[in-house]
């Protein structure tokens, strides 16, 4: 019992710094030259990245059939989203270079991994759920308010405003799922 409340607490903590990593890009270009879009396009891609990963999870080991679909939905979206981030890379001529202050937010993320790979049935579930609502929220935030303005490319601007519905509908649908299992 101990050791369950330990690992959510770990989870906690873990998911609170990716979602923070998300939404501090500004702290990253502060002071320093702003963003290129290899630089946005690669920051968008691990985030992509880390999102297809947790979804995995959610689709092998949910407990909740709602939960494993969940998961199957997110990741197969997030890996055709980061597909298209790689052709529009290409087809502006953007160099991906990911700064390294987002060697943090993959810290944060492989903990928060690690944490999830230790919990099973209904804890998985909400430490799940719980998860992807603090992600999308942290993310569309960072899309909206940091990505997009910091975009120099029409391309890479109209991209990210053709995902965002997407993202939301994976919020949303994440909160639908919390909701009828009673994860709050």
């Amino acid at each position: 019992m101990v050791r369950r409340k330990v690992l959510k607490f770990a989870l906690v903590a873990a998911v609170a710094l990716p979602a923070a990593g998300v939404t501090e890009l500004p702290a990253i270009a502060g002071g320093q030259p702003a963003l290129d879009d290899g630089a946005i396009i690669a920051i968008y891609n691990q985030v992509n990245s880390f999102d297809i990963e947790t979804a995995l999870l959610g689709q092998v080991m949910g407990h909740s059939p709602d939960v494993r679909a969940l998961g199957k939905m997110v990741s197969s979206d997030h890996t055709g989203v980061r597909k298209a981030a790689h052709e529009l890379a290409e087809k502006i001529g953007a160099e991906l270079t990911l700064p390294p202050a987002r060697m943090e937010a993959a810290k944060a993320h492989y903990a928060a991994v690690a944490a999830l790979r230790e919990l099973s049935g209904a804890d998985f579930d909400a430490a799940y759920l719980k998860h992807e609502i603090a992600f999308h929220e942290a993310a569309i935030e960072a899309v909206k308010t940091v990505l997009v303005p910091a975009a120099s490319h029409g391309e890479l601007k109209a991209h990210f405003e053709a995902v965002l519905p997407h993202f939301q509908r994976h919020l949303d649908e994440t909160r639908r799922v919390a909701g009828e299992l009673g994860v709050e």
